[in-house]
């Protein structure tokens, strides 16, 4: 449980601070932990906070696509979206996964209202062009690459009280859809926004060591020290485009970088609203001053690889 006298300097500093926090579809494959995530967020609002979440879904379009006759492809962990993908991830988030947040977020207490990434041109895209992969030349189908997010529903939204929970696909300009990754997609709507926090909650703890080692978990990191560990390897699979979302972020202005257990029931408020946090912190530099209240100093640990404490706050 959280002491609320130790947490009184965090619940100070984040009120009436914007946060977007984006959860993974695995994270939500359990109706009870959609429960416990939205008493969360619903928590995170009560006590000020701005709370946009964006979610994806892909064991939820997986399932889809599988019910209408094809079989997801990945290449280089990147979804290879047909016209069938992209009705399946339509049908998975924006018709399902979308609905239920919003449903159970409000029952909680938080009133959330749920929207596409298309709707009102908050994320729009261009097509991408055939990659480069190990299987050679692909062309990804209907994906896009983002262009700036336009925050104007997100905050007309939350300065009446509301959370909104945006859903992938983006637009594509000219009345269709593109799927568009949603991480990177949550830290273009921080950069756009100016927020405060960008929080990615995962399926991990956080950022780990060595991914075969649940108990290797970094506290804290720079960039310098997450490009460090990308080039050695220890990143793999989806933490890569969480890389590359966390850099898009403090890049932009985003003073701080999360990644926490999206299917823990405490970990975001522990990440948050305490000293020692849950997960990863990851900031622009080191901080060699308490950046915020009750927040120890990041400072490296041997190696250079992450720092031993301070993720909270």
């Amino acid at each position: 449980m959280i002491d609320l006298f130790k947490a009184a300097p965090h619940i100070r500093l984040h009120r009436g601070a914007t946060m977007v926090i984006k959860v993974g579809g695995n994270a939500l494959a359990r109706p009870a932990n959609v429960r416990q995530f939205a008493r969360q967020v619903s928590i995170l609002q009560s006590l000020g906070a701005r709370v946009v979440l964006v979610h994806g879904g892909g064991p939820q379009t997986d399932a889809v696509q599988r019910l209408l006759g094809e079989e997801p492809r990945m290449v280089d962990g990147r979804r290879v979206t047909s016209p069938v993908g992209l009705r399946a991830l339509r049908m998975a988030t924006i018709g399902e996964l979308n609905c239920e947040l919003a449903s159970v977020l409000t029952s909680e207490g938080a009133p959330a209202v749920g929207l596409c990434g298309a709707s009102a041109g908050v994320l729009e895209a261009l097509r991408r062009k055939p990659l480069i992969t190990s299987e050679g030349v692909v062309d990804f189908g209907e994906v896009g690459d983002l262009e700036p997010a336009n925050p104007a529903l997100l905050n007309a939204l939350l300065d009446k009280g509301f959370v909104p929970v945006v859903a992938p696909p983006a637009g594509d300009g000219r009345g269709g859809f593109l799927n568009v990754n949603a991480d990177l997609a949550a830290a273009s709507i921080a950069v756009a926004m100016g927020a405060r926090k960008l929080v990615l909650a995962t399926g991990a703890a956080g950022i780990l060591r060595d991914v075969n080692e649940p108990n290797s978990l970094v506290s804290a990191l720079t960039l310098a020290d997450l490009a460090r560990m990308e080039s050695t390897g220890a990143l793999q699979g989806g933490m890569k485009v969480k890389a590359k979302a966390m850099r898009i972020a403090l890049e932009g202005g985003v003073q701080r970088v999360h990644v926490v257990a999206g299917g823990d029931p405490e970990a975001l408020l522990v990440e948050l609203y305490t000293t020692q946090g849950a997960g990863t912190l990851v900031t622009l530099e080191p901080e060699r001053a308490p950046a915020e209240a009750g927040t120890p100093p990041v400072a490296p640990v041997a190696g250079g690889t992450g720092v031993a404490s301070g993720a909270g706050a």
